[in-house]
């Protein structure tokens, strides 16, 4: 996704790509495909693609500006590589929160102070209170890590970064093994367990963990894991899947 430009730059002369206007390269067909590319990768937001564009381009310009300025001597066949580099290193450590802020609800508004009695708030009356609430509960977790379980206050912190694990991973799975997941990993319960609790007969809870167990792998073989660290946990899989 980079070679129409990187033949176009490596065709200029010094001076024309010292006195390159950044919004050539960075309005590119080829350029405005790999921003959106590079943000659709990292987070999944429900934008347009125009908007998303929207967000990156004033900072993409100031980048491309100053990578051209810094960078007029470069070999001519590195002045796309260089450029590049520069605009997705600026929507990696950048770009990428310019995204979020422009999701709704990413900001808060309070338009004023609420001191009438008897008058039903409105919503943005209360919103300030609202977010005040959640930042002191976000900043305990800090000090004493709380983490609730269908109701129940989670103490230990090893059980809460499982749940949360599990949390995580739950759009993934059916509702049946998203049951089996926290049987299993929270309750450390036996398959024979499960089944008098679940209603299911013991086959059909080996059924639901053997696709759970293989769904795991393939999870983890997605988000980058090491395929020989992910076969060697095959053989230890399969007897939690048996038990």
């Amino acid at each position: 996704m980079r070679l129409i430009r990187s033949n176009w730059l490596a065709g200029l002369t010094c001076q024309q790509f010292l006195g390159l206007d950044p919004w050539e390269f960075v309005c590119h067909e080829e350029s405005r495909g790999q921003w959106i590319a590079e943000v659709r990768k990292a987070i999944p937001v429900r934008l347009r693609d125009n908007e998303i564009l929207s967000a990156l381009y004033t900072g993409l310009y100031d980048t491309t500006k100053s990578a051209i300025r810094n960078h007029g001597e470069q070999a001519a066949a590195d002045r796309g590589r260089c450029l590049i580099g520069y605009a997705l290193s600026y929507i990696r450590l950048y770009g990428l929160a310019a995204i979020l802020d422009e999701l709704p609800g990413s900001k808060n508004c309070s338009f004023f102070e609420l001191d009438t009695v008897g008058v039903t708030p409105r919503a943005h009356a209360l919103e300030h209170e609202y977010m005040l609430a959640t930042t002191n509960y976000t900043d305990g977790l800090t000090a004493l890590p709380q983490f609730l379980s269908d109701g129940i206050v989670l103490s230990d912190e090893g059980l809460q970064a499982r749940h949360q694990h599990i949390e995580t991973l739950r759009r993934f799975l059916s509702p049946r093994e998203h049951q089996v997941l926290r049987l299993a990993v929270l309750e450390q319960h036996q398959s024979v367990d499960m089944s008098d609790m679940l209603g299911l007969s013991r086959k059909q809870v080996w059924k639901v963990r053997r696709g759970l167990l293989k769904k795991l792998e393939e999870i983890a073989l997605d988000q980058g894991a090491c395929p020989k660290y992910v076969s060697s946990l095959r053989p230890r899989m399969a007897t939690a899947a048996a038990e």
